[in-house]
């Protein structure tokens, strides 16, 4: 025994803890008001031979809900967690623990007792001035909080297990210079950039295609239009939308609900505001705003303007450097607490109804803030909300007949009945689809991990737990397997013709996209782009590497392009998602070497426990399809309630 151990090395291990007091009153040991029925003993579920147990069930499901208060602030009921899928999250999670377990003795990987007390003497959690408790604290701790001196030990040993194996299993994992600096790249380098975008979609209509050309590019590309291998599955479909006929909700079991969650329906206070801007310089280089004496002088002028009687809105559309609201006269439209810089929520909401504030200097600049309207915080009244919470009462109760039903075939199909014995035993039809491909996710079947599941399955295979669509639950078997073969035009000549116009309307976008840039060297790409019918666009602030563009969306060759830009230069047509567009760098923060040589071995650090994670996670994710997990759904209806 790991104690026992401890015993014998008493002067050592006189190095550790308070905190394990603290950490099993969070972690391990929140009160059960509330819990639901089971013996803490009865199985839940099995993993591969190793059960789970209703104690163990209730105790992280209980240290989860207090995470999720924490957050909310205490706004959090039985209603509201399982729309969260709270249940579906412990049980996730205690499965995965026994996947770890088996996969490590798979793998001969053990921890002695030695580990385990050695782990609570010098673990850091269990660690406080230098001040051991002694085993008899820990026993009394433990007892207090009824749990046991093995089940304390397990959950160490079981800490130290998950840790090598997930050390094993990504001692692979490696980080190259490029990675980093291109990560280094990614986290400081950000460019503001005006640009035109070209939108292909403009050309498609004016491209015609003959049969010829559909004949000639498919037998140019036969390899690119062939079939991919194809799989017919038979499937029981348990579809909410058939279920909802059978719920009903009253009216005072609505008024119900909304007295119970009446927080829900709380509304915070708000002010409806506008204002005026004038924009600070963030550096003395910035191409955007001014020195802050000239800002401020404007910004002052403008506010005896406003005094004396001027209109506002027209004021704000002249001469608001903010172009987000300038158009709508400075109108911000209502807001909370918490959406506003500091600086300016607090003036905001500090002014009555129909007054301007003065000068409000924010990271910005210097704002004129004049208040519409001033909303206390209310509870929505039930004739407002009473239909949204019909909606979600009847939903719920779909959702909890689909999942009765749902085990109820998993259970059957655990037993040795065929798909259509389990399903018929519901009142389910098993139906056949169409062949399809692993990028088919189409309705009814719309589940990724379904169709990466069946193109794991033998022919006449059954998968014996659900997959959750949109609509509900389906369970499959493989009916038909079907090789990949060479297409036939006719099966293929639509996506050729697509395919076809596309590439022309995007090469007519990229031919209108090299005449404008020609033209913005010497007129200006605002100039240019109005003559071509097109709009000059700015990104609203600085843009990091991987985030989107304005519009333009994001991309490998967008980034390489844009961020390799010199400043103020045009670029060439730059292929984008939508079609081609030429871009302008206004503002840059470039790579800052000596930046870079101080982060980057933590950069390095940090990229190798990534890989490592998402390692081990791929390894779980192996591991789940060779184990078999058996939940008991009447044990589990009865604790979750």
């Amino acid at each position: 025994m790991a104690l026992s151990y401890m015993r014998r090395h008493r002067r050592w291990l006189y190095v550790f803890l308070w905190l394990v007091i603290a950490a099993f009153i969070i972690l391990y040991i929140p009160a059960f008001q509330g819990a639901q029925a089971g013996s803490p003993g009865e199985a839940l579920a099995s993993v591969g031979g190793l059960p789970i147990t209703v104690g163990e069930f209730q105790r992280d499901y209980l240290r989860q809900r207090q995470v999720y208060e924490r957050m909310y602030q205490g706004r959090v009921d039985a209603a509201m967690l399982k729309r969260l899928g709270l249940e579906d999250q412990v049980l996730d999670g205690l499965v995965a623990e026994r996947i770890v377990t088996l996969e490590a003795k798979r793998l001969g990987i053990s921890v002695d007792d030695e580990a385990v007390a050695r782990e609570i003497a010098t673990g850091p959690e269990y660690q406080k001035d230098g001040q051991f408790i002694g085993t008899a604290e820990i026993r009394r701790v433990l007892d207090l909080r009824g749990m046991t001196v093995e089940e304390f030990e397990s959950a160490v040993r079981g800490s130290l297990l998950r840790r090598k194996l997930e050390a094993l299993v990504g001692s692979g994992a490696s980080v190259s210079a490029g990675e980093v600096e291109r990560e280094f790249r990614r986290r400081t380098e950000q460019i503001k950039a005006e640009y035109v975008l070209v939108d292909a979609a403009r050309f498609r209509a004016q491209v015609s295609v003959t049969d010829a050309e559909v004949a000639a590019r498919f037998a140019a590309h036969k390899t690119r239009y062939g079939v991919p291998e194809r799989r017919v599955l038979s499937y029981a479909l348990i579809d909410g939308e058939a279920l909802r006929p059978r719920v009903s909700v009253t009216d005072a079991e609505v008024e119900a609900d909304y007295n119970e969650h009446r927080d829900e329906f709380r509304e915070p206070e708000q002010v409806c505001a506008s204002h005026i801007l004038i924009k600070v310089k963030a550096t003395p280089t910035a191409a955007e705003g001014h020195p802050e004496d000239e800002a401020r002088k404007i910004a002052e002028g403008l506010l005896q303007k406003v005094r004396a009687g001027g209109d506002f809105a027209a004021l704000a559309k002249a001469s608001s450097e903010d172009k987000g609201s300038a158009a709508q006269g400075g109108d911000l439209s209502c807001f909370q607490r918490g959406s506003m810089v500091p600086e300016f929520e607090n003036s905001a909401f500090d002014l009555k109804p129909g007054t301007t504030s003065e000068l409000v200097k924010t990271s910005y600049g210097f704002h004129i803030i004049r208040v519409a309207s001033h909303r206390d915080e209310s509870v929505r009244p039930l004739t407002q909300v009473k239909d949204a919470i019909r909606q979600r009462l009847v939903m719920d109760r779909v959702r909890a007949m689909a999942e009765a039903q749902a085990e109820a075939v998993a259970v059957a199909l655990r037993s040795g009945r065929s798909l259509e014995e389990a399903a018929r035993g519901q009142g389910l039809t098993v139906v056949k689809s169409a062949p399809l491909s692993r990028q088919d996710v189409t309705a009814p079947l719309q589940s990724p991990a379904l169709l990466a599941r069946a193109f794991d399955m033998a022919k006449g295979e059954v998968e014996k737990e659900a997959f959750t669509l949109p609509q509900g639950f389906a369970f499959i078997s493989v009916a038909e397997i079907q090789a990949p073969r060479a297409a036939e035009l006719k099966e293929v000549q639509d996506k050729v013709k697509a395919d076809l116009v596309d590439e022309a309307a995007r090469e007519k976008a990229r031919a209108l996209c090299a005449d404008l840039r020609a033209k913005a060297v010497g007129q200006g790409l605002e100039k240019a782009a109005t003559a071509a019918g097109l709009v000059r666009k700015e990104t609203p602030g600085l843009v990091g590497r991987g985030q989107a563009l304005g519009d333009l969306g994001t991309g490998a060759s967008l980034d390489e392009a844009a961020f390799g830009l010199p400043l103020k230069d045009l670029s060439s047509p730059i292929p984008v998602p939508a079609g081609y567009a030429v871009v302008r760098v206004l503002e840059k923060q470039e790579f800052n070497a000596a930046a870079f040589e101080q982060q980057k071995d933590a950069i390095a650090s940090a990229l190798r426990a990534q890989k490592q994670a998402e390692l081990f996670q791929a390894f779980i994710d192996q591991a789940r399809k060779r184990v078999v997990v058996e939940r008991r759904p009447e044990v589990f209806r009865r604790v979750v309630g």
